[in-house]
């Protein structure tokens, strides 16, 4: 059908000969149809759209070419069609290039504002120019953050908050009864998470970031294979604290598990014997185990000395204070700059004095650590904060120190000495240290005067502000909520469809068990809607079409939808109700994604061959799978019966992982839950399948198992 007009043009070319006026007609319609589909397919983003209007290009020119050049000779019209086919590349050449100068030069003026926004000596500017607009200083910050951590920084957080450990715990699968666990550790408050990413990228995304239930985030690396860039990066830029001799230790047991000495006997008692000047030293049931076992001598320090300023910036982001304290009741106010240390590191402590050129060191009395603190204020405003402002810091202490320099702006103009200065300088400190949850969330435990109106808060209540405008916000329904936005974008990306109508009308579709009504109804609590049975089948349907139930799910969703249909589908609503799309970031760890994503294709079964329990996703399009892989381990095959790919986990060590560190923080909501609440009694009645008729009690274990499971 494409080319029958082309084909009946040349079967009618007798009789066409004969007129002029449609010989006139066809070249003109011809021209005009060659230059208008070529100019319109350049400019195409589909590569469908790219095809058919060049598709339509060429048989406009075959019709010229039949019109103008119907007596030319076949050499002829070789070379129109290369003159035709340069025309085509050369256009699209000209149209690429206008559009990379274009980004170019926008490149530029971007790259230059942003250089200029963000210089040392134009940061104060800006913010002097609209101090109470947090945006600012939000945007400066966050860009601190995002700049390339400096290598000497991260040796000094490390040797702040960083820990190596040594594990050797009792196994029955380990032919000498013992598995050894090596672990690089940092562990944060969960305010300074987007520091600990910042570390993982640094480290090429080696090891995992783990959010707990106390409230902390830690970055582990428990791999043999990850630890080469750890070691290499200590190697190169080493640790001054007494946590150098814990990396040598740390070191010394690595070689011995990658050459596979761990193994034998020998090999075992050596990692022992560094385990015993590690930390904390053996256990008790490793002492009676060993008794006649000669620790090592712990490797002792050699340099202490100061080796890059960055190495100081990275050691107070994790050991430092900057604080403001109130003297003689409440009427006076001192800068107090901060570190403290256990006392085995004096030496270096004591090193901040000279380094400083100020301050003093001092042991505190009935404790094991000390401090290097500054306290005059001259010091703090010639040395400690031009030192901050040139060599800057990265995490939640960023902001501790851009509230202390305020401070310290405002005891420079006497602002302090009077009453509405004071009451500045109170509203400040209660925002800072353990006053700040997080980077926009602040706790406030004192009055505020907000536009001449007195507002008090209390220590139970969180303070989310913007300029002037304050409002009270539990931090932990923000959690909760951050955690429902992923996972229902997960459950939209496998079972939901977003639909624009012919109307001009958005709605929302899920189809889900009957089993899973719980889940849909989490949703129409939240959104509104409707929940239907489908005739005919074991299913039910959740509607959202009410316009202001669907705005508020597009504001949680937009940024969390990663399925391409899904994406281009919320673009479309997107466009209608005239809001920006946002692009999804990576996929990380932490993200209740995963979670939604398996209760709405996911699957738990046990493989009756091989006696495996396995959990698995099947999906059309492979670029949702592959990410998968990187972060929570399994594999991607692919389905021929199907045509579709199949991502699986079915080592007990991952799925076991996974039930630890993964779902405890972000538990499914389908029915499928309670399989997966089932897969640890799976792992332990899991042998008594094969057992013989002496063992009848461990079989009907299994029977009474796998009657429940199939139940579910």
């Amino acid at each position: 059908m494409v080319t029958a007009g082309v084909y009946l043009l040349v079967r009618c070319s007798p009789l066409i000969e004969q007129s002029e006026l449609a010989l006139t007609i066809i070249m003109v319609a011809g021209a005009v149809t060659t230059f208008f589909a070529a100019s319109v397919g350049l400019f195409q983003n589909d590569i469908k759209k790219v095809i058919a209007y060049s598709t339509m290009s060429q048989l406009a020119q075959e019709y010229n070419k039949f019109i103008i050049f119907r007596y030319r000779t076949i050499y002829e019209k070789v070379i129109i069609n290369i003159i035709y086919t340069l025309y085509i590349f050369l256009s699209l050449l000209l149209i690429k290039v206008s559009y990379c100068l274009l980004y170019f030069n926008t490149t530029i003026k971007i790259e230059y504002l942003s250089k200029f926004l963000f210089q040392k000596e134009n940061k104060d500017n800006i913010i002097k120019i609209a101090p109470n607009n947090l945006l600012f200083k939000d945007i400066i910050l966050n860009n601190d953050k995002k700049r390339t951590l400096n290598p000497y920084y991260i040796t000094g957080f490390v040797d702040g908050d960083g820990c190596f450990l040594i594990n050797i715990k009792s196994s029955l699968k380990r032919k000498l009864g013992y598995l050894i666990e090596l672990n690089f550790k940092i562990k944060l408050h969960w305010k300074d998470k987007e520091l600990l990413e910042d570390i993982k990228k640094y480290f090429d995304n080696k090891g995992i970031i783990i959010i707990r239930n106390t409230g902390h985030v830690e970055y582990i690396v428990n791999s043999i294979k990850n630890f080469k860039i750890i070691i290499n990066h200590f190697e190169k830029y080493p640790l001054i604290t007494q946590k150098w001799s814990d990396y040598q230790l740390f070191k010394q047991a690595f070689e011995i598990i990658k050459n596979k000495e761990h193994l034998s006997l020998e090999g075992l008692k050596k990692i022992i014997s560094i385990k015993t000047v590690f930390n904390k030293g053996l256990s008790d049931h490793l002492k009676k185990a060993f008794p006649d076992l000669i620790p090592i001598i712990r490797p002792e320090l050699i340099n202490s000395n100061i080796l890059n300023p960055y190495w100081i910036s990275g050691f107070v982001d994790a050991e430092g204070c900057f604080h403001v304290a109130w003297i003689n009741n409440s009427k006076g106010i001192a800068l107090i700059f901060k570190i403290t240390q256990h006392k085995r590191d004096a030496r270096l402590l004591k090193s901040f004095v000279d380094y400083f050129k100020c301050g003093r060191y001092y042991i505190k009395s009935g404790n094991n650590s000390g401090d290097y603190i500054v306290t005059k204020y001259e010091d703090i405003n010639q040395n400690i904060i031009p030192f901050f402002e040139k060599y800057s810091l990265h995490g939640s202490k960023s902001l501790d120190f851009y509230d202390y320099k305020k401070v310290a702006e405002l005891i420079k103009i006497k602002a302090h000495l009077n009453m509405k200065g004071l009451e500045q300088i109170k509203f400040i400190r209660s925002g800072m240290n353990k006053g700040r949850i997080s980077n926009k969330l602040e706790r406030r435990t004192i009055s505020v005067y907000s536009l001449n109106h007195k507002r008090t808060y209390t220590n139970l209540s969180y303070l989310c502000f913007s300029n002037r405008n304050y409002s009270i916000l539990p931090i932990k329904q923000k959690f909760e909520d951050d955690k429902f936005n992923q996972w229902l974008a997960g459950l939209i990306d496998g079972e939901g469809q977003l639909i624009v109508s012919k109307k001009g009308y958005a709605n929302l579709k899920i189809v889900m068990s009957i089993k899973d009504k719980s889940a849909l109804l989490d949703i129409k609590q939240k959104y509104g809607g409707s929940i239907k049975c489908i005739a005919g089948y074991n299913a039910l349907r959740y509607k959202l079409h009410h316009k202001q139930g669907l705005l508020k799910l597009i504001n949680d969703i937009n940024g969390l939808i990663r399925n391409p249909t899904r994406m281009l589908q919320l673009n479309k609503v997107c466009v209608l109700y005239n809001m920006n799309f946002k692009e999804p970031k990576s996929l990380i760890y932490n993200n209740g994604w995963f979670s939604g994503f398996i209760d709405a294709e996911g699957s738990i079964y046990i493989n009756e061959e091989s006696n495996q329990l396995i959990l698995s996703i099947t999906q059309k399009n492979k670029y949702l799978l592959d990410p998968l892989i990187r972060l929570y381990g399994g594999r991607v095959v692919i389905l021929d019966s199907k045509e579709a790919f199949q991502y699986f986990i079915y080592r007990k060590k991952e799925i076991l992982d996974l039930l630890d560190n993964y779902f405890k923080n972000f538990p499914l909501k389908s029915s499928k839950k309670n399989k997966l609440n089932l897969i640890k009694n799976f792992y332990l009645c899991q042998e008594y399948k094969s057992s013989n008729i002496y063992q009848i009690d461990k079989f009907t274990k299994w029977i009474k198992f796998k009657n429940i499971w199939d139940r579910l």
